[in-house]
């Protein structure tokens, strides 16, 4: 049997960030990765807002790329920019970013990480966990699978139940394009409850779309309206994924004696933006640190300090409600040129500042070019 202090399931961005916290913390750390290789087909955009950069010192400027600006286009392709002074979104090579953060993992000598390997079940022994299909006892178990979480259905954790679901093409190069914007799209239509984009990426052209789940996913027709700004027929396919993404907010519970959840599984994503990038890396981090004070000797609860940093999400749980029901594209053209709609979508664009907070609505209403 093979022996270690923290076991986590998934290599994502929650995943590595908390096994990266434990390993630097001395805890002997074991990862299980479903996929062939870590950062095969994932299920992001990969924009990352500034602040997410924090937990990603040392970060090679080729895996990322800055975008200074949103161009935010109306459904029949009016457009205007956003800007918030000093400020910039981080466009990130999201495979590359995640072997990055895999590769620096397995420098500590205490971590192993095994992929093609799925976690199927665990049983409870004296001290821990032990994984039959792995022949693996662990102290702590941390699930950051995603919004289909196995570890949060095998422990009867909280489980995600709203969505929203998303799809995205890739193209090589994007120098067809104003690299300088994300250009987001407001489609009823297309992408009802959500959005429909294109990202400048690192070397790559991202166009996709998310809809509130379930949804028929209609991207050939966004492609096809899109032709009058962007052509794609010129760029060279690369790949085609999609995925769900959990609006909900945080689920109830997170964790038991022995295991907890974190990220996407935990639902640790912004109900109204979708972005979750941000906090899986501030939060798995955390969950890191929580466990090794907990299995050397601390007597908190590795899921107190969890909750506690956890947003509620409450006014944005709100406004996905808003969001859901959607704006008819006639009412969305006559609302899309006013000035308070312009203002509270820079608000929400650079929220990074807090959505409620007086800095936020500061910053709101600085330039709209």
């Amino acid at each position: 049997m093979n022996k270690t202090d923290l076991c986590v399931v998934g290599a994502s961005y929650a995943g590595l960030a908390c096994a990266s916290a434990a390993a630097d913390a001395n805890l002997k750390v074991h990862v299980l990765e479903a996929k062939p290789e870590v950062g095969h087909r994932p299920h992001t955009t990969g924009i990352l807002v500034q602040e997410a950069v924090e937990h990603l010192p040392e970060i090679p400027v080729s895996l990322i790329r800055p975008v200074r600006g949103v161009r935010l286009y109306s459904p029949s392709l009016r457009s205007f920019d956003l800007k918030s002074e000093g400020y910039a979104f981080l466009s990130a090579d999201t495979p590359g970013l995640l072997r990055w953060m895999s590769d620096d993992l397995c420098k500590h000598q205490n971590v192993t990480l095994q992929t093609r390997a799925k976690f199927k079940q665990a049983e409870e022994r004296e001290g821990g966990l032990y994984m039959p299909d792995h022949d693996l006892f662990a102290r702590y178990l941390i699930g950051a699978d995603g919004a289909r979480s196995s570890v949060a259905s095998h422990f009867g954790f909280g489980k995600n139940n709203q969505f929203l679901i998303g799809m995205e093409l890739e193209f090589a190069g994007h120098d067809h394009m104003d690299d300088r914007f994300l250009h987001v799209f407001v489609d009823s239509k297309l992408a009802p409850g959500y959005i429909a984009w294109v990202v400048p990426g690192v070397g790559i052209t991202q166009v996709g779309l998310a809809c509130k789940h379930p949804a028929h996913l209609a991207i050939e027709q966004l492609i096809e309206k899109l032709k009058s700004i962007f052509d794609f027929s010129t760029l060279k396919p690369i790949e085609r994924r999609g995925g769900l993404i959990p609006v909900g907010g945080v689920v109830n519970p997170i964790a038991n004696d022995h295991a907890m959840i974190v990220g996407d599984a935990a639902g640790m994503v912004s109900p109204l933006t979708a972005g979750g990038i941000h906090k899986a890396l501030e939060l798995g981090k955390l969950a890191g640190q929580s466990i090794a004070l907990n299995l050397n000797g601390g007597n908190a609860r590795p899921e107190n300090a969890l909750l506690k940093a956890s947003p509620r999400y409450r006014f944005k749980r709100q406004l996905r409600r808003i969001a859901n029901i959607g704006v008819p594209n006639p009412i969305m053209e006559m609302i899309f040129g006013n000035f308070l709609f312009r203002r509270f979508t820079q608000l929400v664009v650079f929220h990074h500042r807090g959505l409620l907070s007086k800095d936020g609505w500061d910053a709101a209403f600085g330039k709209i070019d």
